[in-house]
């Protein structure tokens, strides 16, 4: 019998800026520090199931700031919750980073007023913007 092997070569929209954050801080307390110094209004949504096969999965917290041309979300690196899984992280491959905010709309176009607002926030050691298109799990920062 012939096999057909069914190829998708789909192109995602990776329309956002990332910015890497290294803080001890809780998430609740990072949010509440950002609505102050960047003036938004983060709000805690619903964790964030990432389902893999073999019955792997994990949950990250999600902060997210709407407004109609932008947007701001704030995610834990670090998985607040997983089963089954080595590696319980949104970005494996950058550990190091405590906190992810992805800013798209307005908000990405002038994103470097926002590391420099960031910059100030005492809770923030160090904040970085970081090129995700390198990154083996991109994938997991389209939600």
């Amino acid at each position: 019998m012939k096999k057909n092997k069914l190829v998708l070569d789909i192109a995602y929209d990776f329309d956002f800026v990332l910015l890497g954050v290294i803080s001890a801080a809780r998430d609740f307390t990072l949010a509440w520090s950002l609505n102050k110094y960047l003036d938004i209004h983060l709000a805690k949504q619903d964790d964030i199931n990432y389902k893999f096969i073999k019955n792997d999965n994990f949950y990250i917290s999600n902060y997210i700031f709407e407004t109609e041309y932008s947007m701001v979300r704030l995610l834990k690196n670090r998985a607040i919750e997983f089963f089954n899984i080595k590696k319980p992280y949104l970005l494996p491959e950058l550990k190091r980073y405590d906190y992810f905010v992805v800013l798209n709309g307005e908000f990405a176009a002038y994103y470097k007023e926002c590391i420099l607002k960031m910059q100030l926030v005492p809770e923030i050691q160090y904040i970085n913007q970081i090129d995700y298109e390198a990154l083996p799990s991109k994938e997991n920062l389209l939600i």
